[in-house]
Formats: structure tokens, sequence, C-alpha cells
């Protein structure tokens, strides 16, 4: 009997043994379920899920078309789009070049006009409340209420941006996730602590948050901690303590960068560490200017340590916990961490801790959800993620240079560099990066002395070979990278000064300079450039070397001084295209030398007489003519 013809059947082997096609299959089909609301209402949504981790993205920034849908999702409202309607969508940032339209700076008379209405409109910075609660409140009760409460704090700060054009209103936070998070942070805190970084206190502090806390529950606490306090000079430190102090705001100075220093050198030390064998870094001490001072002020100016900064804490704390702790548990003070991203609040919690509990990064909002770490048996740590509260700004450049926003998905570059060339002075930038910042001349449209954000990128990227393909013109946004990188991280220091004590106008430029002038001498340098320094000064026969005086005769690094009180020049390594000159020189130069190429003027052309002897048809003829001339003269 013959066999039947054909492929032989197989079984079939199963490739998903453990089911997960089916396991995705019954999550989307769990997700996209139909709801019953308590009131009835049915719900059906196939929008794609996410993951909670997603829903605690920080949302800063929304082009208009995110912000209308964010808001109809926040209102509960429902939405078609006839594809066949007259709708046309008009960009307003259409023509307009970020990069390029932000380079100015602000005249005293218009800073103190933008100051003073800031300062009147500043009670309408709010932060969003919770609706209240209690336990009959039901999930979906509250999640409504939350949305109708977000959404109307929204629209508030719509209104008061519309209202108000020429105030600028910072990029805020914009996800009620994120919000959630502080919400739960100020109703279990005892202590609620907002750091802030010491470079601009007051554009990290949110006065309506501490109004909150106090809305929560009377008996709750706040407390400002100025962090990175060590980037300050003493004389800077009495400045804000005495600004503090005259309006009743409760505060401290604190490192944590020097805290968690001194914790590594303990942990080297071993053993063989004893209390006070490591020394902290000493001030000079003005016996002169201080002389006046209360007690109270020169105690406030102290960076305190790990030990005296939980002191305090407990100090400032309620001696019992607000919050009824649970049967059979004890009960725990709870302290807050609040404040803006990359302002130090994780830091700070790893050096109290003395160990790395929490993670660290110097991108901004690196912490997405509140945790919790205890300190110690009665003490309990809440971190909160980074929150950019509403506030006002003379630029969005400022935001940048405090390390609120991201540099690495920055697109306005010239901006933030403008800010940074107009506050560091253009000597001291030369010193740091070993290079010379060629500025234009009041002639030419500039004025000679403070670099334009281009004429800093340009020296900066040419020094260091930083050039675009193609032509081969300076990448000035690598470069803008780096150069804000540094300031972000303190490598180029300023410090913005306090309102004046009288009638909180701002300082003016000429104050703010004097301010921060301790900040920019020789010793502020890096080791490795002073030693430079050292050497290209002991050359040239300087004994006591004034940076703003001295520096234009060094050559050091990419920075080829002067002779002879001519400008110093710069070393740059970006091939041919990378040399850069003054266009006016170079026009002159071109027009009356021509690169040395002289011309002479012998007679006019109409003058010349044309020589026929050099004709190749004629030139026998020529020459026969020239003999039988000959012969008859002789």
């Amino acid at each position: 009997m013959e066999g039947s013809k054909g492929s032989k059947a197989h079984s079939k082997k199963n490739k998903n043994p453990l089911g997960l096609g089916r396991a995705i299959r019954s999550a989307r089909q769990k997700e996209n379920a139909i709801e019953y609301l308590p009131d009835g209402e049915m719900r059906f949504t196939t929008d794609k899920h996410e993951a909670n981790w997603v829903k605690l993205r920080s949302v800063t920034q929304e082009n208009a078309l995110d912000d209308f849908l964010s808001t109809a999702e926040l209102a509960d409202k429902d939405f078609t789009a006839d594809r066949h309607s007259n709708v046309k969508i008009i960009r307003l940032e259409n023509g307009v070049d970020d990069a390029v339209s932000k380079g100015f700076s602000l005249t005293n008379e218009r800073r103190e006009a933008l100051d003073s209405k800031q300062r009147t409109l500043a009670k309408d910075l709010i932060v969003p409340r919770r609706p209240y609660w209690d336990e009959t409140t039901t999930k979906y009760e509250l999640q409504k209420e939350e949305k109708e409460a977000f959404l109307q704090w929204r629209r508030k700060l719509a209104q008061l941006q519309e209202s108000n054009e020429d105030l600028l209103l910072t990029p805020f936070e914009r996800n009620i996730e994120v919000w959630k998070q502080l919400w739960r942070v100020v109703e279990r805190s005892d202590l609620v602590v907002q750091i802030v970084d010491a470079r601009d206190p007051l554009l990290f502090r949110s006065v309506d948050l501490e109004r909150y806390v106090k809305e929560t529950d009377e008996r709750k606490q706040n407390l400002l901690l100025v962090n990175k306090a060590d980037l300050l000079t003493r004389k800077q430190r009495i400045a804000w303590a005495k600004y503090f102090i005259s309006r009743g705001i409760s505060f401290t100075f604190y490192s944590a960068l020097r805290a968690n220093q001194l914790l590594e050198q303990q942990k080297e030390a071993g053993e063989e560490y004893k209390p006070g064998q490591i020394l902290e870094v000493e001030e000079e001490i003005d016996e002169a200017n201080e002389k006046n001072l209360d007690s109270e002020i020169l105690e406030k100016i102290k960076i305190l340590s790990i030990d005296q900064l939980e002191d305090l804490f407990l100090s400032k704390a309620p001696k019992e916990s607000l919050t009824t702790p649970l049967p059979g548990q004890e009960s725990i003070i709870q302290i807050g961490l609040v404040g803006y991203p990359n302002v130090g609040k994780s830091s700070t919690i790893n050096s109290l801790v003395g160990s790395k509990k929490v993670s660290v990064s110097s991108t901004p909002g690196k912490t997405k959800h509140f945790q919790t770490i205890k300190l110690s048996k009665n003490v309990m740590l809440c971190d909160c993620p980074g929150l950019v509260f509403p506030n006002f700004a003379y630029n969005k450049g400022e935001l940048v240079c405090n390390g609120v926003l991201p540099i690495d998905q920055l697109r306005d570059y010239i901006g933030p560099t403008t800010l940074v060339a107009e506050r560091i002075p253009k000597y001291f930038l030369e010193a740091v990066y070993g290079i010379h910042i060629q500025t234009k001349s009041k002639s030419e449209g500039g004025n000679g002395e403070i670099p334009t954000a281009q004429e800093l990128l340009v020296a900066y990227a040419r020094a260091r070979g930083y050039m675009t393909q193609g032509f081969g013109s300076a990448d000035e946004p690598r470069a803008s990278r780096y150069i804000l990188k540094d300031y972000v991280n303190g490598k180029l220091l300023y410090i913005n000064p306090p309102p004046h004590l009288e009638d909180d106008t701002p300082y003016t430029i000429e104050e703010r300079r004097e301010f921060n002038k301790e900040l920019y001498t020789f010793d502020r340098l890096p080791e490795t450039r002073r030693e430079q320094l050292k050497d290209a000064a002991k050359h040239k026969g300087i004994d006591e070397l004034d940076l703003a005086r001295d520096l234009k005769k060094l050559t050091f690094s990419a920075h080829t001084g002067g002779e002879d009180g001519k400008e110093a020049k710069s070393v740059t390594h970006g091939g041919k295209q990378a040399a850069l000159f003054n266009a006016a020189d170079d026009l002159d130069r071109e027009f009356f030398q021509m690169t040395n190429i002289k011309g002479q003027l012998t007679t006019p052309f109409h003058n010349n007489q044309l020589d026929n002897s050099a004709g190749k048809k004629h030139n026998k003829k020529n020459k026969k003519s020239k003999k039988k001339a000959l012969m008859y003269t002789t």
C-alpha cells in the first residue's frame, strides 16, 4: 500500500511557554475596559496607558497644541476634529530665531521698573492647593476635584501672563502628578525645609508655599536652607543674613558639597579619625567692618556642619509629631525637603544620612517621586521631586544660568551666554579659559569692555578647535554648552545681591559688580592656571600680578600677550578658517595696502605710442626697411 504523498504533519511547538502574549493581551483588555463611575456615568478610553514613571515626568514648557490637549484632559472634555473645517494654525514664533533674539541686557531704569511691577503682583504667584478630603471622599471624587482645582490654578496664571505682557512668567511645573507629590510631602511633614541655591536665593524661594504649609496646619514650621553657601564670601553672607533677618525669614547657611567631602575624608581616615582632626576652610575676617555687627548676624553667617543641621531641624520642628501614628507604631517627626531641581536636595540628604541613599545627578529633575529616609529612631526625611514654582524673571536666560532648565536641551544659547559675558569680567574669562576675547571697538558698535555672547563663543570655540562642517565657522552652540555648564557648576561664579534693605529696590549694574569684585582675583583661579600665570608673570618681570591690569601682557595657553601696550592675540586650533581678525582692520588692509602689492603709474594709456616692431606678421619687412634707412644715413 502506497503511502500518502505530500508533507508530513508536524506537531507545532509552543514558542511562548510562559504565555507572555496572553498576559499582555489581558493587560490591554483591562486597561481599555469600560468603567462605571459612582454617579452612573460610563467611561471608555482607547488611550495608551503609561507607566507611573512616565506620568511623573516633569513638564515645564508646552507648545500651543500640547497645552490645549492637557487642558482638555484636565477639564475632562471630549472634542472632535473636522477634517473639512477651514482651520488655519498660526505659529506666533514663526520667523523668530530664538538663538539670536534675546541677546540684550537691561538698563538700571528698566530693571527697577520691572522689579517694582513684579513685587506688586508677587501675591498672585500661588502654588496649587489640594482640595479638602476626608475618609468619606472616594478616589474618583478626589481625582475629579484635584483636576478641577489644578485647572483653575493654571487659568489664573495664564490670565496673569496675558494681562501683563511686559512681565516674563518663568516656566513652571504643569504636570499634576508631580504636584501631588508635593501635596503628600506637605501633609505628612511637621517641618518643611525649602532648599535654595545661595547664588540667587529669592529666585528659588516660594513665598506662597510657606503660606500653604501654614494653611494645612498652623503648627507646621518653615525653614529656608541656603545651600552651596561655600560659594559666597563672608561679606556676601553678611549682606544676605541682614536681609533675611530684616524680613523675618527663618534661614540657615549650609554646604552639602563640603559636608560630603568631610564625610569622604572621615572614611579615608577610618579608625584613625579623631574629632577636630579635619579642619574646615578658614576665612579672612575683616574686623574693622564687623565691629558693629550684632551677635545674631555673626552666628547666622556660619556654615553649619552635619550635626549642627540635625540639631537645628529638631529645634525648629514641633516637639511631637502632628501626624497620628498607626496602631502599634511610635510617633516620628517627619521633615520634608522641597525645592527646585538641581539645588542639592538629594546631596543634602546624603550628607545627613552619611551614605549615598538617594541618587544624585547634575540633570535637573533626577528625583521622580517623594522618598522617605529614616534619619534616626524619631526622625524621618521626605525627599520631594524637584519642582519649578511659578515666579517672575527678567529673561529665560536666568533659568538656564541657575540650573533650572537643562542645558543639553537648550536652543536659545545667546540669551544665557549674554548674561555670563555681562556678569563675569572679560579678563577673568580669559584667565580661566586661556583665551583672548577680541571685542568690537566703539567705532564698530561695541563698547570695547564687555564682550557680546557671540564674541565670547567664537573666541572659545576657535581656541578649542570647535568648528562646524562645511566652511568651518565657529561651533557656537557647542561652545555655549561648555561655558554654561561651567557657570552652573560654579567654575564661573556670580552671586546675586539681595535687594536694598530700605525699599526692596534691586542693585544697579555698578553695585552688582562691586558686590562680586572679590570673586575675580588670582586666588580664585584653578591651581594649574595659577601656576601658568606665575611662570608667565615671572618672565615679564611682574612681581605682584593684577589680573585686570597685567593679563594682556602675559603669554599662556592660547593667550598671546601684546608687546608695548598692543592688544593681545589668541592662538587658534581650527585650521585656516579659525583665524579671527578685526573686520574693520581687514577692510583697511585690503583697500590701502592691497597685501603689499603696489601699482606704478607711468603715462596715460592714450599717450602710449604703439610699437609695430613687435609684430610677427611684418617682422621681415620691417627689418629690411631699417637696413635701407641705415644705408642711406651712412
